[in-house]
């Protein structure tokens, strides 16, 4: 059981390797589980699943907190390391709100930011690939809670409760931008690192652009990378909605109206 716990800050000769067999294998039981639960709430009842995001919701701080508590057990004493100020970290106040809350802002936020931070925090998970066993706190803390930032959004979208739309995509960025400015406020008093806006994030391309081109070229890679690809996934729903107008009778009296305007011009 110590070991389950233990904390790695150097490579680990059991640790599971980058993209390795291991690794491509607990992905594709964490995509597996969150097909299936996703299928399983297509199938509840609205109420019903409306407690499963109940429930997903709190689990995801719950699992940010035990994360926290978890460092601090093993070392970390000081309360600035153990903010939950990384993008996915701020799922863990995002989500709630997006799920407990009514406001479209929100839940247009999880879906552009949560989605996208789930996929790459489980592809590229910077720290535990290399660093800790399949078998350890860290890891199954690591692509359980990213495994959720993946299912809620997409399960607000199944259950009705969310539509996302490009046309709402500027105040994402807005949203984005103010929580930056504040997570660098605090980079810079304390000398941290959260949101990687002062240093990429290892075994990333970025580190390349980092150390190739300065800070400032990849602080402007970085928000256009991640700008652009929130973007690209609103386009299905962009091109549903164009597909739908399209498909929409005109009503009746619209038609009359047409009619009328033709025999008119014709006079």
């Amino acid at each position: 059981m110590t070991t389950f716990f233990a904390r790695c800050d150097a490579p680990h000769p059991d640790a599971f390797p980058l993209l390795g067999l291991r690794h491509i294998l607990l992905l594709l039981a964490l995509a597996g589980c969150i097909i299936a639960g996703l299928l399983w709430i297509r199938q509840l009842q609205p109420q019903q699943a409306q407690h499963v995001l109940y429930g997903a919701a709190i689990l995801v701080p719950t699992l940010e907190l035990s994360h926290s508590i978890w460092l601090y057990l093993t070392g970390t004493t000081s309360l600035v390391k153990l903010l939950p100020l990384h993008l996915c970290g701020l799922q863990s106040l995002f989500i709630p709100l997006a799920v407990f809350t009514k406001f479209t802002c929100f839940r247009d936020f999880v879906y552009a930011t949560s989605l996208l931070g789930g996929i790459f925090g489980t592809v590229m998970p910077a720290g535990v690939a290399d660093y800790y066993p399949l078998l350890s706190f860290q890891t199954l803390q690591t692509f359980a809670l990213h495994g959720l930032l993946v299912f809620v959004p997409l399960a607000m979208i199944l259950c009705g409760l969310h539509r996302p739309s490009i046309q709402r995509f500027p105040r994402v960025l807005c949203i984005f931008l103010l929580a930056a400015l504040a997570v660098s406020m605090v980079d810079q008093l304390f000398g941290e690192n959260y949101m990687f806006l002062y240093a990429p994030p290892t075994g990333t391309p970025l580190v390349w652009i980092f150390n190739t081109f300065g800070r400032s070229i990849y602080l402007g890679c970085t928000f256009v990378l991640l700008s652009g690809a929130s973007l690209l996934i609103h386009l299905p729903f962009r091109a549903a909605a164009n597909a739908d107008s399209e498909d929409t009778p005109i009503p009746l009296p619209a038609l009359q109206r047409l009619h009328k305007s033709r025999l008119w011009h014709r006079s």
